[in-house]
């Protein structure tokens, strides 16, 4: 079996992760620790974020982690339409407020182990992190997709 998952992994391009110090593949589970997952490739936006995929680009679901630098404001933005955003907040002191202008006064803060579910029909959202970096989870999906209990409704 762990054959199979090395020839898996190897087909996926993950080979040369298995021999990143801080990878493991212990019995068949593949693990990252921060350093790891802070060496893999990533994009890094004109606000400084660093995303790093766990998906492949094209399909309907899009999920990344993604690294926010510490004292930096997110400027609006808003998400692909017909998309809703679930985002767990891993570390970090992170605030996140909706609206098409950057508003000091309308943002929440958001502990790490929260989670902030952006709907489709949400108007544009901002952020800001405190003194050190944020490291968030992102997956987007289509709402149709989305188990109703994250949307509000039954």
């Amino acid at each position: 079996m762990q054959k199979m998952i090395k020839v898996l992994a190897a087909s996926f391009g993950f080979a040369a992760l298995l021999a990143m110090p801080g990878v493991a593949d212990a019995e068949n589970l593949i693990t990252f620790d921060a350093a790891a997952i802070n060496a893999l490739p990533g994009k890094t936006t004109p606000d400084k974020l660093i995303v790093r995929p766990f998906l492949q680009p094209g399909g309907d679901t899009t999920s990344a982690r993604v690294s926010l630098p510490a004292n930096s404001d997110i400027a609006p933005h808003a998400h692909p339409a017909g998309k809703v955003a679930i985002v767990v907040v891993l570390s970090g002191d992170f605030k996140i407020g909706l609206g098409d202008k950057f508003d000091e006064a309308g943002l929440k803060t958001v502990a790490p182990g929260g989670v902030i579910v952006l709907r489709d029909t949400d108007p544009k959202h901002f952020a800001r992190t405190g003194n050190g970096p944020v490291e968030l989870m992102l997956v987007a999906a289509p709402k149709a997709s989305v188990a109703p209990t994250w949307l509000g409704t039954k």
